[in-house]
């Protein structure tokens, strides 16, 4: 029995090459499962180098799958992009990191009087040359974590711009959309255009609703981008980028109130929120379904106040119509509910203000600030910026 074994081991030649095609199709299946495995515990700027190192490398890591199992739900941002004009008329760009003291620049093109962001959505920015002529101007979509980018088709336009916002859902899919809404005549009213990165090429879907939205400031959430009214409290509209069908919202309890304080809609980790700006407010956040706005947050910035006495405003005669010395740049949600927060504005500063605890704690200071009172950006003046290794 001994012998008949040890002749069975002799004629198996292990040194001697596989050439069945389905084992070597194995064989470079483990070895991406093997790397997975590894690049999953790496950070996202070790993986950007080694894009570099080989081709399979570069396939395994590009490919979006890799990116879902990386991200399998959406991550909160990392920082702020923060832009405003320069007194030379130019584009002033900061960049406020969360955590860290990483920096980053917007320097993928060069234009006199700099890039202007538009929108961003999920890691992708969609920025277009400064000034000019809507017809002259240049779109791109650029990914700030890899710096690579690529120019928009130029559109041909029958009317001025009135906005323009990206669409891009990396956990449903690895393509992304632009909507530009455009106006044609006072008549026929706004055109919708949509450019897809699958097929490469802009398409007409018709005309928008007859509604007074600002469409300068959508917002993506729930596959659809979102506008709401700037005049009257009833307008809302949104536009599912799938299904291709216009919607509206219900109004929240306190309405699209556009006062001097300006109100807050905007999209974090798959949560929609909304909410006016003062002292004390509700942060509302959007049901799935669009059944109901329902509170989430109570928020009271007295301590603030406190603290920082530069943004008390002198109210005069009419305290309720003099402007805050604060605004609001964006809402974080954090990956467990007790790292969710605002980033405040207050001259000079930027200031993260916990939703749970109501703790603050100062972000940045912003340099070159001349007016002790001064506020550099607006609400709307601040992206969010989320790591994605997604190609564009």
């Amino acid at each position: 029995m001994a012998t008949q074994y040890m002749n069975t081991n002799l004629e198996i030649k292990p040194n001697v090459p596989r050439t069945n095609e389905s084992d070597s199709a194995q064989t470079v299946f483990s070895i991406d499962d093997l790397l997975i495995a590894i690049f999953l515990r790496l950070p996202i700027k070790a993986l950007i180098q080694l894009k570099r190192v080989s081709k399979q490398w570069h396939r395994v890591i590009t490919n979006p799958g890799f990116s879902i199992q990386r991200n399998p739900i959406p991550k909160p941002a990392a920082g702020l992009f923060l832009q405003s004009v320069h007194y030379l008329a130019r584009l002033r760009i900061e960049y406020v990191p969360f955590t860290g003291l990483e920096s980053r620049k917007l320097k993928f093109i060069k234009y006199p009087l700099g890039i202007k962001i538009l929108h961003s959505c999920n890691g992708l920015l969609l920025c277009s040359s400064f000034r000019g002529r809507d017809i002259n101007r240049k779109y791109y979509v650029h990914n700030p974590t890899t710096n690579k980018f690529v120019l928009l088709p130029k559109l041909e336009l029958g009317g001025g711009i009135c906005g323009m916002s990206l669409a891009f859902d990396p956990i449903n899919s690895p393509h992304y959309k632009v909507i530009c809404i455009r106006s044609e005549s006072s008549i026929t009213g706004c055109q919708l255009e949509v450019y897809s990165s699958e097929t490469g090429y802009w398409r007409n879907h018709g005309p928008t609703p007859q509604v007074h939205v600002s469409f300068e400031n959508g917002v993506y959430w729930n596959g659809a981008i979102h506008w709401t009214s700037d005049r009257n409290r009833n307008d809302s509209l949104y536009f599912n980028v799938d299904n291709q069908l216009f919607g509206t919202m219900p109004i929240p309890p306190i309405g699209w109130e556009q006062s001097v304080n300006r109100y807050y809609l905007g999209e974090s980790c798959g949560h929609l929120h909304y909410f006016n700006v003062s002292l004390r407010f509700k942060v509302y956040q959007m049901r799935r379904d669009y059944s109901e706005w329902f509170v989430k947050y109570e928020v009271d910035l007295s301590p603030l106040e406190m603290a920082y006495p530069s943004i008390k405003r002198n109210g005069g005669l009419c305290p309720i119509m003099v402007p805050l010395g604060f605004s609001i740049l964006c809402l974080v949600r954090g990956e467990k509910e007790e790292g969710s927060f605002l980033v405040v504005q207050i001259p000079g500063k930027a200031v993260r203000y916990n939703l749970v605890c109501g703790t603050f704690d100062m972000l940045c200071e912003f340099a070159g600030v001349n007016s002790p009172r001064s506020l550099r950006y607006s609400g709307n003046d601040g992206f969010q910026y989320v790591e994605t290794l997604r190609c564009v």
